[in-house]
């Protein structure tokens, strides 16, 4: 009798008792990328998210650049980045909506109900609510999380917090916290399955990429040092030179750095400079000047 294969993983049964399933999709999924997918609340199917999160970290990129090699772009926007139920801002796009929560001093948080959806979003309705300095004096509020093209919200009915995606604290390593740091201030959402939340956004960006005709190299050179990249995928040192350069954004629209062994560095606003290995890959999706200004990386 053959072995059956997990369609996720790639692990052979290894008899009878082995637990592998067939799923409605005829795909086979063995008991431990079951348990891994249903933990991010996904869908027991083979599909992109959940190839993703059953697979190696090295491996998460190529998933992704495969996905968009085989399917459509605006067929991928419409399968996994629907409008949300909420209205927003014109011309922004929702990448996340996640429930939810943050701890704050219960003096903080107002009497008046807050605004409700994101085009209702302003300076005058955002409230900006730290975490709680007293928790013996604290209230958990649960809202939802909301990751856009253009700022990160979190509406509750209580209060809305908005941020500059700069300001989001990326740590893979954190399952169940988001973090937004300023110079001044903290804000630490609770969420479930934060790895899923980053996966969604870093795919976002390479959609956007590719529907900006990903693999065009539209570089723009002022002099020796200095130039200007719109969205492309660029070599290096085929199309740039390795080294320091200084960062400068034009359309701050995702500026993504592989390195060449397929790390990814994804480039924000509060970075004044970024580095390029020889040998690795630069992502744009937006538009960019960039300064050379030495081959050591900058401490």
């Amino acid at each position: 009798m053959a072995r059956k294969v997990c369609d996720f993983c790639l692990k052979e049964s290894s008899g009878i008792l082995s637990g592998f399933e067939k799923l409605a999709d005829g795909h086979y999924i063995c008991r431990d990328c079951k348990s891994i997918i249903n933990s991010y609340g996904l869908s027991l199917k083979h599909d992109l998210f959940q190839t993703l999160v059953t697979a190696q970290a090295n491996m998460k990129d190529m998933i992704m650049d495969t996905y968009l090699d085989k399917n459509p772009v605006d067929e991928t926007v419409a399968k996994f980045f629907p409008m949300p139920a909420i209205l927003m801002h014109g011309g922004e796009k929702c990448i996340n909506a996640f429930p939810a929560s943050i701890t704050v001093n219960k003096k903080d948080i107002p009497s008046e109900n807050a605004v409700s959806a994101i085009v209702d979003v302003s300076k005058y309705t955002i409230n900006n609510i730290v975490d709680a300095s007293d928790l013996s004096d604290s209230e958990t509020v649960e809202g939802t999380l909301y990751l856009t093209d253009a700022a990160l919200y979190f509406l509750s009915p209580k209060f809305v917090n908005c941020h500059r995606i700069g300001y989001i604290n990326r740590n893979t390593n954190d399952k169940n916290r988001i973090i937004v740091s300023t110079p001044t201030k903290t804000f630490t959402y609770k969420v479930a399955n934060t790895e899923l939340f980053f996966l969604r956004e870093r795919f976002y960006h390479k959609v956007v990429a590719a529907k900006h005709n990903k693999r065009q190299h539209l570089i723009y050179m002022t002099n020796d040092n200095k130039i200007t990249i719109t969205p492309g995928v660029y070599d290096i040192s085929k199309n740039l030179k390795p080294g320091c350069y200084k960062v400068k954004a034009i359309k701050d629209a995702g500026l993504h750095i592989k390195d060449p062994l397929g790390r990814v560095h994804d480039y924000y606003e509060n970075e004044e400079t970024i580095y390029l290995d020889d040998g690795g890959k630069l992502e744009c999706t937006g538009e960019y000047q960039l300064q050379w200004i030495g081959e050591t990386k900058k401490n």
